[in-house]
Formats: C-alpha cells, structure tokens, sequence
C-alpha cells in the first residue's frame, strides 16, 4: 500500500493569503467596488462640475476646471495615484525600503505645505453659459454647491439623480460626497490603528505595570459609547462641519479594539522561539518590535482595519444625519439624508441615492474584511 508523499510548495505566507482571497467571490468583487469608490472620488471634479475641462476663447485655449481645484481634490489627485504607484512597485521599494519611506514621507510634505500656503483661485463663472468657440465640460455640468432654479426635479436626462430643496444636482453632490465619507473613513481609521498598534503593542510586550494601565484606560474608553462621546467632544470643541477635527475625533475614539487585539497577538509571538532567539543575540526593543512581532501581527490587524473603515463612514454618516458632522454646502452623504428627512413624502430620490451609496459603500468593506479574516486563518492553512 502506497501513499503519496506531501506536496511541498515554496508559496510564501503573503501569496498564500493572496490566493484564499482572490478565491472569495464576494471579497474580490468587494475590493473592485472600493478601488472603484476611489477612483469615482479622485475624478469627481471631472465628472460633475459647472466649469469646462477645455476651453477655447479667441484662439487662446484654457483649463478652467484646475482654477476651482479645493485642496481635498488636490489631496485625492495626488495620493491615490502615489498609492497606486507604491503598489506596482513594492517588491522594488521594499529592498530600498529607507529610501522609499523618506521618499514617500517628502512628496507628502511637499505637497501638504504647497496646499497649506497657496489658495485655490475660485473661478465663479458658470461655462455652461458662457460663449466660447469650443468647450468640453464635464459629463454633469453642475458643481455640488450650484443652486439652479429646478427645485425638487425628479431623476432626468438632465439631472440624473434629481434636485434637492435649493435646486442643486444630487449626482454631483453624491460624487463630490464620495471624497468626505472616503477619507473621513480611512484617515480615522489609520488614526485609530496607529494609537492601538502603539499602545498594544507596549502592553503586550513589556506587560507588568504597563499591560495594567494600559488594560485600564482600554476599559475606561469602553466604559462611554462611542458615538455619545464623540457628540460631547464635537460639542465641547464646536468643530462641527470641520472635516479634520471629525477624523481625528474618530479616530481617537475607535482604537480600543485594535489595540485589545495587538496585544493579544504580542503576547503570544513575544514568547515564540524566532523572538526569543532574537532577544538572546542582543536585539534591541524596538527592533524586536519593528521586525519581528509587528509584521507577524499584521493580518488580524488589517482584518480590524479594513471592518473599522466601513465602520467609520457608518459614523461619519450617522453624525451628519443628526446635524453633527459636515452640513451644507460641503457635499456629505449623511447631509443628504438628513436633508431628505423634511421631504421624504414627494422626494423619494434625496434618501434612495446616498443611502444606496452607503449600503454598497459598507458591504463593500465588509466582504473585503471576512475575505482576509477568512485567508489569513491559520485553521485554514491546508486548503
């Protein structure tokens, strides 16, 4: 009787992971819809928007669409492709990974302290109206703080989405608002991962007195809802309608979970023979920390990262509906529900469209975050 021998494969933990994810349907399907969400987003200025993207007056030709670019849009022009780029080249970087994170580091910099002094020049003009000898505007030609006198216009060729209460466009405003819930959601939520990883992995590391307070504040943070606590601190601070004031909020609010699980993760590699190994030839802290028990920690945290982004556009949402996050005329999802709460009864559209965006938005990052819950399960190693 014969048996086959055990198939050996050199397939790394990362593409291991890969493989169970592309596997998921609905994880896969998800993580297209979310890199769609981002690219709806960066391109919003484009796609709906009062200014042409080329214009041609009197043989002079201009881009009067780069003259209305807030600094979110700039944000959001500039990053998402760097993220792409830093993908595509991530076995490259990651030999020269000093290099590449002071690289990447400076262009953000750069490009903060360049948004920080200049001012985007607000060009008012309106070029659906304006001659020109030729114009190329967007395919919605409406910015998402136009009003016009087409109040409560049901879904059209014209306006796709309808009107609201002022006559402005809720596809451009939906669009638009895809920015604020997109990076309100990922900002808090890399906030919320950073102050976790930090203080759970001290508690779990160096344990004792450290593992106690830390253990402590943890439970102390729990003892508060979350979204009554963050209404106080909006409330105390009146940052209402202030973008980074509302992430930071989030953030600084969301992290117990993270941090639980970090140092449930420290406290078992911190224990295991390539760590102890690590510790007995001289390794400092630090880069026991940084090159051992922190890349090893980094699925389950990816897992919680990924749920807490859905989470925190379901916050960010929840707080402009009851009139607490950003309010009009920053376009906001939540805004526009809050809004469709007067008119609810002729105005079916003004709820349906955010809300749907919402939905999709949230299953989205979830079946993204069972996906890698379910690949990076060491129960699941065989399959």
């Amino acid at each position: 009787m014969s048996t086959n021998p055990p198939v050996i494969t050199n397939e790394t933990y990362a593409h291991r992971v890969a493989r169970r994810f592309q596997a998921d349907a609905f994880a896969r399907n998800g993580l297209r819809m979310v890199i769609f969400l981002f690219i709806l987003a960066t391109l919003a200025p484009f796609l709906a928007n009062s200014h042409a993207l080329i214009r041609v007056t009197d043989g002079q030709t201009s881009f009067p669409i780069f003259l209305s670019l807030d600094p979110i849009e700039w944000r959001f022009l500039i990053y998402v492709p760097l993220g792409g780029v830093v993908y595509l080249l991530r076995r490259r970087l990651l030999t020269h990974w000093r290099i590449a994170l002071c690289l990447v580091v400076a262009v953000i910099a750069l490009v903060e302290i360049v948004l920080a002094y200049s001012h985007p020049i607000n060009d008012p003009t309106n070029d659906r109206d304006r001659a020109a000898s030729f114009k190329l505007l967007p395919p919605i030609p409406y910015s998402p703080i136009e009003t016009t006198r087409d109040q409560f216009a049901p879904p059209s060729w014209k306006h796709p989405c309808g009107t609201d209460s002022t006559g402005r466009d809720i596809a451009a405003r939906m669009l638009h608002g895809a920015r604020t819930s997109l990076s309100i959601g990922f900002v808090s939520q890399s906030i919320a991962l950073f102050i976790g990883i930090v203080l759970g992995g001290l508690a779990g590391y160096y344990r004792g007195w450290t593992d106690i307070a830390v253990c402590r504040f943890i439970e102390i943070m729990d003892c508060f809802p979350s979204l009554l606590l963050i209404l106080v601190i909006i409330g105390i601070f009146e940052s209402q309608n202030n973008m980074f004031v509302i992430m930071a909020v989030i953030g600084f609010t969301s992290w117990t979970g993270v941090a639980r699980l970090v140092r449930a993760e420290f406290l078992r590699l911190s224990v295991q023979p390539f760590t102890l190994a690590a510790q007995a030839i001289g390794a400092t802290d630090l880069r026991v920390i940084l090159r051992h028990l922190l890349p090893n920690s980094l699925g389950p945290i990816l897992v919680v990262g990924t749920f807490g982004v859905a989470s925190a556009i379901l916050i960010e949402s929840s707080l402009s509906f009851l009139g607490f996050g950003m309010q009009a005329p920053t376009p906001s999802w939540g805004d526009i529900l809050n809004e469709s709460r007067r008119y609810i009864d002729f105005a079916w559209w003004l709820a349906f469209f955010p809300g749907l965006a919402i939905l999709i938005t949230i299953m989205s990052y979830n079946f993204v975050g069972e996906g890698l819950r379910d690949a990076v399960d060491p129960r699941l190693r065989l399959k």
